[in-house]
């Protein structure tokens, strides 16, 4: 291998580099060894450039992360520069100051955002930190922007625009508005809520703009999403129909194959350039040049190739999920290729015939015999590759993904090769609505396949131990705003709106294996009727209890033997009558220890309850018009600790986590941007610093 890949220890040395920087200076010694691995094997000369290349990446990543830490974000500071738009990052836009080698990911308050890419525009807004997870299983914009160079964001207000962009910029918008165009055109003629529709473009443009929430979520639990991701999959097919079309057109083999490679960088730079795209390119780059100029490429050599021109390109790439996930897989599947070439066909005629001479049907035997091994055996692995991945970056892994890739291998490359035939000839209206139509009709094949998958059972499996009966997590949803999970089986208190459970709630139910059993509304607006709507549909079983759109007036629910929620004994509505007082107050008893969520009730309202409810902890709500260190209220409680939701009148000093109040003695918590719970959770951490 080493002999025919020399640039497999380059390669590595420079991920053992970059490993040491990020993760553990440890891997210094690996990058050591790879460096003189070479030596071993009669290539000295391989060890310099391996040496380089190490010294190089470390190098770079040690500067940016010393000026990483060395930026200052103001926080709720002035903005105010000129600059473009490079790209559209969902709902945002990151824009780059002219000179400066940051991004903002710039945002709107309200409503659409009016910038556009390519285009130079002077903004001003307020600018804020990007902060880490509030939960398990969230996205992490922290770590997402120091990966992507993004050091804060800009809330808009202001904006002017000033003309045409950097030449970046206007690349960069080229390529989003050729993918636009080609969406259209294989959108062309079908309504635009056509499910289908949405899933062959995603699949065969990798643009997920305008996909349904089900969708994504049909792929990502079937374990399927790579089908959106543009890949070497992807490049394999369009350069195979590419190359079979000019082979029809009576063109010479050297002359397809060096035409090919325009065509099929036209197509990576359509799909929007992504990193696994980008691999796969070079790397038919350089087997197209190595055909024409006779020669022979090793795929471990040709793979090496790529890693070092997309890390040498930009290190930072090695640490995103996509980035490892490609070369990774691609690994895998070169490893299983080799070894089926090496291994003879299970079926064969007669061992001392020689495949030369069989006829036509032993031939195709033969060929079949090898293409479902050869499937069965890429699939698996590509799976078992996947996992531990998966599970690191997503918290997650699916039990079915062999068996629904293996069924949409099936389908995929005729959708690809129909679609691209399609957009080949969208000249000819009668060939575009036909080459469309088929298309959609197998890419409504593959979700039927991928919701079949997804409602398996044990489908979605969380790659974390499932969370302790007796915790209670508090989930902060925005400021003043808040949900509690208690126990598992849980009950849900206060969900908040559509966007927070499908962003914020759900994804930490599903990291942390909680199954909820009821919802406790605490609010009865609009948006947070949405929201309910949401966690009922996720969850079919579950019961909505509570005093606002209840099914029922149960004021105890066991979750499990000796673990009970019940309505604290309090007057229902409070004597005051306020709206504050109106949301329910809640015990929670679990194994002898007892919880109070209080709320949004005042304290003077509680005070002057029949009876005081005796409580191990407080969960505090936002009190608009009484002091939360109210200490005569809380030393009857008995309460040992108390955790702030709020930093409405919070007796905690800013800066501090954990302040003991001294007329009490009791504990007090608040909860920061990433949240605070009695266990198993206790936050996150910054990981850029």
């Amino acid at each position: 291998m080493m002999t025919s890949a020399p640039l497999l220890a380059p390669a590595l040395a420079m991920l053992c580099a970059c490993a040491a920087v990020d993760v553990s200076p440890w891997f210094w010694a690996c990058c050591a060894c790879w460096v003189l691995l070479p030596c071993l094997f009669r290539m000295p000369v391989m060890s310099l450039p391996a040496l380089a290349l190490a010294v190089w990446a470390g190098g770079c990543l040690l500067d940016y992360g010393r000026q990483y830490g060395n930026l200052a974000v103001e926080e709720g500071g002035r903005f105010a520069a000129e600059g473009s738009v490079d790209a559209v990052s969902g709902r945002s836009v990151l824009f780059r100051p002219h000179g400066a080698r940051w991004l903002y990911t710039v945002s709107a308050r309200e409503g659409g955002l009016p910038l556009e890419p390519g285009k130079r525009y002077r903004i001003e807004g307020e600018i804020y930190s990007l902060k880490p997870p509030c939960g398990p299983g969230l996205f992490d914009r922290e770590r997402w922007g120091y990966l992507h160079r993004v050091a804060a964001g800009v809330r808009l207000e202001r904006f002017s625009e000033l003309g045409p962009g950097d030449w970046r910029s206007r690349f960069l918008a080229a390529s989003l508005h050729l993918r636009e165009e080609a969406a259209g055109l294989l959108k062309q003629g079908a309504p635009p809520d056509d499910e289908a529709r949405q899933v062959m473009v995603s699949a065969v443009l990798g643009d997920k703009t305008d996909a349904r929430p089900e969708t994504m979520d049909s792929f990502m639990r079937s374990g399927c999403m790579h089908v959106f991701a543009v890949s070497g999959m992807h490049v394999g097919l369009a350069a195979m129909l590419i190359l079979g079309l000019l082979r029809l057109l009576l063109i010479r083999p050297p002359v397809a194959r060096l035409a090919c490679i325009p065509l099929l960088a036209l197509y990576v730079f359509v799909t929007g350039m992504s990193v696994s795209a980008l691999r796969a390119l070079i790397m038919a780059v350089v087997w197209l040049l190595a055909s024409v100029l006779r020669r022979k490429g090793h795929p471990a050599n040709i793979l090496a190739l790529a890693f070092i021109v997309l890390c040498f390109v930009d290190p930072l790439q090695v640490f995103q999920p996509g980035f490892q996930l490609s070369f990774c897989v691609f690994a895998v599947i070169v490893c299983i290729v080799a070894y089926m070439n090496r291994e003879k066909p299970l079926w064969a005629p007669d061992p001392f015939i020689p495949p030369r001479i069989y006829n036509a049907r032993e031939r195709g035997q033969v060929w079949l015999e090898k293409a479902c091994r050869g499937t069965l055996l890429v699939s698996v692995g590509a799976w078992l590759m996947s996992i531990p991945l998966t599970a690191w970056h997503f918290g997650t892994w699916n039990l079915y993904a062999p068996l629904t890739n293996i069924c949409l291998a099936l389908l995929v490359p005729f959708l690809m090769g129909i679609s691209l035939f399609g957009l080949m000839f969208a000249w000819c209206p009668w060939a575009l609505s036909v080459c469309n139509a088929a298309a959609a009709w197998l890419a409504g094949c593959m979700l039927g396949i991928t919701q079949l998958a997804a409602d398996l059972p044990c489908s979605y499996l969380p790659a974390r131990l499932p969370a302790a009966e007796n915790g209670a997590l508090v989930i902060p949803m925005q400021k003043n705003a808040w949900s509690v999970v208690i126990s598992n089986p849980a009950l849900v208190v206060d969900a908040g709106t559509e966007n927070t459970v499908r962003y914020t709630l759900l994804p930490i139910l599903k990291s942390l294996h909680i199954r909820p059993s009821g919802v406790v509304a605490a609010r009865s607006g609009r948006a947070e009727r949405a929201g309910m709507e949401v966690l009922l549909k996720e969850y079919p079983g579950m019961r909505n209890w509570g005093r606002t759109g209840a099914e029922d007036s149960a004021e105890e629910w066991v979750l499990s033997p000796g673990n009970r929620v019940e309505t604290a004994d309090l007057p229902e509505p409070l004597p005051t009558g306020l709206h504050q007082d109106r949301n329910p107050v809640l015990a929670w008893t679990c194994r002898g220890h007892r919880v109070l969520l209080v709320g949004n009730a005042g304290f003077s309202s509680l005070a002057r309850a029949e009876e005081t409810e005796k409580a191990d902890v407080l969960i505090i709500g936002h009190h608009p018009r009484d002091p939360v260190s109210s200490a005569a209220w809380i030393r009857e409680t008995g309460a040992q600790a108390v955790i702030f939701t709020t930093e409405w009148g919070c007796p905690v000093p800013e800066g501090v986590a954990v302040y003991r109040l001294p007329e009490t003695g009791t504990l007090y918590l608040k909860t920061e941007e990433n949240g605070v719970t009695v266990t198993p959770w206790k936050g996150t951490e910054r990981r850029t610093r």
